[in-house]
């Protein structure tokens, strides 16, 4: 499993309403993984197989990029489902 690596820990301290990108292979522990995201106030969002971990590796070095270039420590990726 691979999940929260597109927040950066300041933004989870402060309680706030973000997505969380999840990956893994299996369901159940997507479930599990989905069910706690939830109850801290979250949203759940699957990225698909545990081969889309190497993409959100990748989203959080550009979070760090964006971060230490102006946008600041309290930013998170997110995504609008349309």
């Amino acid at each position: 499993m691979k999940a929260f690596n597109t927040i950066f820990g300041g933004v989870i301290a402060e309680d706030k309403a973000v997505d969380v990108f999840f990956a893994g292979d299996s369901a159940g522990a997507k479930a599990e993984v989905a069910a706690f995201v939830e109850s801290l106030g979250m949203r759940p969002l699957d990225a698909g197989a545990l081969e889309m971990a190497h993409a959100l590796e990748w989203a959080g070095i550009l979070l760090v990029g964006l971060a230490a270039h102006g946008a600041g420590f309290d930013i998170a990726m997110g995504a609008k489902v349309l």
